[in-house]
């Protein structure tokens, strides 16, 4: 996720950060220490999936740099923070999604982030180029249900049928890897979002209306993935 923090109170954007790393590490977060700095920055490259804004800053306040990220970018989710909790009303005007009240709690920001979580992914449509026998397709990841290797050869299990590919299964989850799949074996990678049901004592996971299995070694990863994804997308 990237993600862009502007506060002109510099303990406040490190506070908001660490709540961020604490539910992506893997997150490129900048902090902004002005609305004006983060606007000369931000009119020519479009480049934040979420923007955490305060709204009480000292020249461009909060809601006048939200007014103009408007006028360039309507998809980036904006979310306000403040102290003061009458604030939030004016979240309407420029469409931000929430709005968290400083000191902000771990569980109040757990909930706005579920909800930038699903926003996002929504807006993202994922394709990966998959070399087949046939060719060279372009396939949306989230059309994927599963991949299986067998007799040297590569299958794509998809909504529009089976692909047959010259590829490795370990290159084939790279290319995946920060999406929705998980790796359950040497033989599968699956698709967490297709997945109907799963056993973690027998190791059957059904695929739509596949069965497949889940290496002993990889059972618990498997359980807490499914987990984690639920919860996200809950």
């Amino acid at each position: 996720m990237r993600v862009a923090i502007i506060d002109d109170v510099m303990q406040e954007a490190e506070d908001t950060k660490t709540l961020v790393l604490s539910r992506d590490a893997a997150s490129n977060t900048i902090i902004f220490s002005s609305g004006t700095e983060f606007v000369q920055a931000y009119k020519n490259k479009h480049d934040f999936d979420v923007i955490f804004l305060d709204i009480e800053m000292h020249g461009l306040d909060g809601l006048e740099t939200a007014r103009a990220i408007r006028e360039y970018d309507q998809q980036v989710v904006i979310v306000f923070t403040t102290r003061m909790a009458q604030y939030a009303v004016a979240g309407y005007e420029v469409d931000a999604i929430s709005y968290l009240v400083k000191p902000i709690s771990a569980e109040s920001f757990a909930l706005a982030w579920r909800k930038i979580e699903r926003i996002v992914s929504s807006r993202v449509v994922e394709q990966i180029a998959i070399e087949t026998t046939d060719g060279n397709l372009y396939v949306k990841t989230s059309d994927i249900y599963y991949m299986e290797v067998r007799s040297h050869k590569l299958y794509y299990y998809t909504a529009h049928g089976v692909l047959t590919a010259w590829n490795s299964l370990k290159a084939a989850f790279t290319q995946v890897e920060n999406s929705n799949f998980a790796l359950i074996s040497r033989y599968n990678v699956v698709n967490l979002a297709h997945v109907n049901k799963y056993d973690p004592v027998s190791g059957d996971i059904m695929v739509h209306d596949t069965s497949l299995h889940v290496s002993r070694s990889a059972r618990r990863e498997i359980s807490n993935k499914l987990l984690e994804f639920h919860a996200r997308n809950a």
